[in-house]
């Protein structure tokens, strides 16, 4: 009986210590958590949401042919002929059947940390629906708020990078979180049922705490992979290296070899960008057209993405060919068929981040699990408070208590005769 109370005190300190954890998490930073996931939940979607909330970007989808990628891109430039070197060509996808090109550093916002213009324009007639810049939408605004706080927005470039850094240690701390709930949940004696299911019949208490306890299980997966991925967009320098010490690690996604450049000749022409993904077509055949970065400058290139089948990255693959702009010479090729088991892993942190991972379903289910810190966070401070109010009723009692109850006097001798005289 000595051993097993001896057992059970250090377990029930243990257990202390995690709910003060749990709780004042929650206290602190739990409202971040739930603005997180509302707008993480908003972002899964944001380029459709983009579409409804802008009636100038719907078209009608025909069965014709896209015009050829020059004369959108000629349209473009005629839009906005003072914005000279790259732009970044989006293609449409189911959902979001606009094509995008976005400049990626216009003078206007050049000390924000992210703020490019972007372009849209109807695929079939190459006309342009509309200019804007990012963060000056409701839906890029939702992004900024997610991604940096709005410190991207509203302050500088380092102030950005900043609030980026903070929204990725949050993901610690909903780690953190969710493992110290699962902890306190973790069925003792095998009550699985009760664990995983709401109590029929139950008072309002009961069905709040089991609400609490209930969507917090089954999102649990879920929002641990969320919050270990979101952190390791911030942090990326710190998991690079533990995975590389595992696998080597050598892709780096979406940056460009700094050592690629193109060979200008005298009177030679740059090739058209048709012609630049005629030979990304070559090297990927059947592989879908993604992504198209054209030359910035005269050693600038051409960068074509496209999406094999089987790739987890949808909007941003990583079959990737990088063509010199005059001679259409491969400069480098990446295939992530040939990925070692390090860089496949890091591939994955977008995609799943978002649930592009597993097509439609999965970006249903991360936009769902999104919503359900708001509901850990309502049900949960609903139990505290009422907690809390019941521990001020027990003490308002006892003292009240204490107060009625007259003290016993303990007399001595000589008080003792002074009474019975």
């Amino acid at each position: 009986m000595a051993a097993e109370f001896k057992t059970a005190t250090p377990r029930r300190h243990l257990r202390k210590l995690w709910l003060d954890v749990h709780l004042y998490l929650a206290l602190t930073v739990g409202f971040l958590f739930v603005v997180l996931g509302v707008t993480g939940s908003l972002n899964v979607f944001y380029l459709e949401l983009d579409g409804l909330l802008n009636p100038e970007l719907r078209i009608e989808q025909t069965q014709g042919p896209y015009r050829p990628l020059d004369d959108i891109m000629a349209s473009v430039r005629a839009a906005h002929p003072g914005r000279t070197g790259s732009w970044l060509v989006f293609m449409p996808r189911p959902g979001q059947p606009i094509l995008r090109a976005v400049y990626p550093k216009p003078d206007e916002s050049a000390d924000k940390l992210y703020a490019p213009l972007m372009v849209d324009v109807d695929p079939y007639t190459a006309e342009v629906l509309s200019s804007r810049f990012w963060g000056d939408t409701l839906t890029t605004l939702v992004y900024e708020l997610h991604a940096s706080l709005l410190l991207g927005k509203f302050g500088s470039a380092e102030a950005g990078r900043i609030g980026f850094k903070i929204v990725g240690f949050l993901g610690v701390f909903l780690f953190v979180s969710i493992a110290t709930g699962l902890y306190l949940w973790w069925p003792r004696g095998g009550k699985w049922r009760q664990a995983l299911t709401f109590k029929r019949g139950a008072s309002a208490v009961r069905l709040n705490y089991d609400l609490h306890k209930t969507f917090g299980v089954y999102a649990a997966v879920v929002l641990l992979v969320l919050a270990f991925t979101g952190f390791s967009f911030a942090y990326r320098d710190w998991i690079r290296p533990v995975v590389a010490w595992l696998s080597p690690v050598s892709a780096e996604p979406f940056k460009n070899p700094p050592e690629l450049k193109s060979t200008p000749s005298p009177g030679a022409e740059p090739i058209s960008i048709d012609q630049a993904v005629a030979v990304a077509d070559q090297v990927f055949p059947g592989a879908e057209l993604r992504w198209i970065a054209t030359p910035d400058g005269p050693e600038g290139y051409y960068a074509v993405e496209k999406r094999q089948d089987g790739e987890a990255n949808i909007r941003r693959p990583r079959s990737k060919v990088w063509i010199d702009q005059y001679s259409g010479k491969v400069l480098k090729i990446e295939d992530p068929n040939a990925f070692t088991a390090g860089e496949t892993f890091l591939n994955l942190m977008w995609p799943l981040h978002n649930g592009e991972a597993l097509g439609l379903p999965g970006r249903i289910l991360v936009c769902a699990t999104g919503l359900v810190p708001s509901v850990l966070y309502v049900t949960g401070l609903i139990h505290w408070l009422r907690k809390r109010q019941a521990r001020r009723v027990t003490r308002a009692a006892d003292r009240e208590h204490e107060t009625k109850v007259r003290p016993i006097s303990v007399l001595t001798s000589e008080e003792v005769r002074d009474e019975c005289r």
